[in-house]
């Protein structure tokens, strides 16, 4: 809302850049790094730096210079970018872990996106970058000499506004796409997520081009200032809310946007379900794998009535194997990502009608950024819980009287979720639910992991947003299609247009275009009298060999 208040009021011209050039890293890099965001230096809103305009004016600059489009530049940024993953995977890791908590293995989720999406833009750039060619139908080219194809271009240059919840990957891997496709690019990675912030900004001073790629930090009025120029393409991950924002930005210019938001993805629990499936693969990314804090994570469950009680008694005995006794001092559970979001999440369980079966409101603790997981039971329709995107370790569950119900309820409660999940041994009842739903994605039998093929497009629909990227997908998504027709002019001189067209030409045209030359019943005539013809002759064919 104050970015949206923001774009009718605020003067671009009193809005700086909010970084100086970071330090350098080195093996105690992160620990500087700290420093500086302690003393304000890194995410100061307001320093002597040049100010956005100057900044995007340089990039464009660079992209005006088709210095992008050459693909040993791409190479070039793609190679360094994984090499940056390479050899900072462990600056990375500590940064994520300083804003987020939880175990080591939570690095991961930031670094090894990226630079499996670059291996992959460089195995396969020459196909992607590759001209397209398509047929050139008669009616085009008469003399069949003129050729059709598609120039796969770059857009411009474009903005990447990534979120808090993985402030590295969700930063990189677009940029990964951005740079495939040929596009220079401005990361405004999230001040919520102050470490990662701060060395993702050193990072890409530190191996990247800065002519063409840069980071520039900053708040609510600099995310606003710089929504107020001009760019290429945009692409957002965050909420709905900040969505509809950047598109009216967008739309004074015209400019594509790419949204990438969420929604509550639902899981549905079918009778024939495998149970322990059921309960280790939803327990990952919603408790395990940064507390929920992921765009795709189930958010409700929908289980049939009769497995209600089997999923909470085992969901239970799971987060206390997982987690102990004492989910709070266990190094393998993270954090919400700050007091503010631990009190939104608090609220949801305050308000519930359900019942609390683990966890629970007693348990949290702001201070520490902690809420434990929490599992409750008959939460109402039309509540909080079951209408706000909860983004933390609370899984509300429902239950449902078939499949049928199942998918009522879900389409009620949100009918386009940028993930769905089905745990089910029924092909009928899977087949029912993709039918009867819509969302981003989808899996089967388990969550999260449709992320991890890169054959897939990742993307929303509706209200969880619109486009798409990973592997060829985000290729397109940051590339402009350019149409081509190369005409003959070797048998064709002149125009295709004969000057002065007599009207008896409109009558040939519309016949050999659109009505045919022979009426409805003279077809039907020759098709029977052709079929005739057939039958005869093979009659006669038939009698011959006797």
């Amino acid at each position: 809302q104050a970015i949206s208040r923001s774009l009718d009021r605020l003067p671009l011209v009193s809005v700086r850049c909010a970084a100086p050039d970071p330090p350098s890293m080195t093996t105690s890099g992160f620990a500087k790094m700290q420093q500086h965001v302690a003393s304000g230096d890194i995410l100061a809103h307001e320093t002597s730096a040049a100010n956005f305009d100057s900044a995007v004016s340089e990039v464009r600059s660079s992209f005006a210079s088709g210095k992008t489009k050459d693909l040993r530049w791409r190479r070039e940024q793609l190679k360094a970018l994984k090499q940056m993953m390479e050899e900072c995977h462990e600056e990375i890791t500590a940064a994520v872990r300083a804003d987020h908590a939880g175990p080591k293995i939570r690095g991961i989720g930031e670094f090894s996106g990226p630079h499996l999406a670059a291996s992959e833009a460089l195995d396969k750039l020459e196909a992607w970058t590759a001209p397209q060619t398509v047929a050139t139908p008669l009616t085009v080219s008469p003399t069949k000499l003129a050729s059709s194809y598609i120039r796969h271009e770059p857009k411009g240059v474009v903005l990447i506004i990534g979120p808090w919840n993985f402030p590295v990957e969700l930063a990189l891997h677009p940029l990964v796409s951005a740079i495939a496709a040929g596009n220079c690019a401005v990361i405004k990675p999230s001040e919520v997520a102050t470490n990662c912030a701060a060395l993702l900004e050193s990072l890409v001073h530190r191996y990247l081009d800065t002519s063409c790629i840069k980071v520039l930090q900053g708040g609510v009025a600099e995310t606003t200032a710089l929504l107020l120029l001009r760019w290429d393409h945009i692409f957002y991950t965050g909420n709905g809310h900040v969505g509809r924002t950047v598109l009216r930005a967008a739309a004074e210019y015209l400019t594509p946007v790419t949204l990438e938001l969420g929604g509550k993805s639902p899981v549905i629990v079918d009778k024939s379900a495998k149970m322990q499936s059921v309960i280790e693969r939803i327990s990952f990314p919603k408790f395990s794998f940064n507390v929920g804090q992921i765009c795709v994570s189930p958010d409700y469950v929908v289980i049939h009535k009769d497995r209600e009680e089997e999923f909470v008694k085992g969901m239970k005995q799971h987060i206390e194997k997982l987690f102990g006794k004492d989910v709070k001092q266990s190094p393998h559970f993270g954090r919400i990502i700050n007091a503010r979001h631990v009190h939104r999440i608090s609220d949801l369980l305050r308000d519930t009608k359900g019942e609390v079966a683990v966890g629970g409101l007693d348990e949290v603790d702001p201070a520490a950024n902690y809420i434990p997981p929490t599992i409750v039971r008959d939460a109402q329709l039309g509540e909080p819980l079951l209408t706000e995107e909860i983004f933390g370790p609370v899984l509300p569950i429902i239950t449902a009287d078939d499949i049928e119900d199942a998918v009522k309820k879900v389409n009620r409660i949100c009918d386009q979720p940028l993930a769905l999940y089905i745990f089910s041994e029924d092909k009928k009842a899977i087949d029912y639910v993709l039918s009867n739903t819509a969302s981003g994605g989808a899996a089967i039998n388990t969550s999260l992991e449709h992320l991890m093929n890169t054959n897939l497009p990742f993307g929303g629909v509706g209200s969880s947003g619109y486009g798409a990227y990973h592997g060829k997908a985000g290729f397109d998504e940051f590339t402009h299609r350019r149409a081509v027709l190369h005409q003959d002019t070797l048998l064709m001189k002149g125009s295709s247009m004969p000057p002065r067209p007599p009207d008896i030409l409109h009558d040939l045209v519309v016949k050999a275009t659109v009505t045919g030359f022979l009426s409805q019943g003279q077809r039907q005539f020759l098709k029977g009298s052709l079929g005739a013809a057939a039958v005869a002759l093979t009659g006669l064919a038939f009698r011959s060999k006797l």
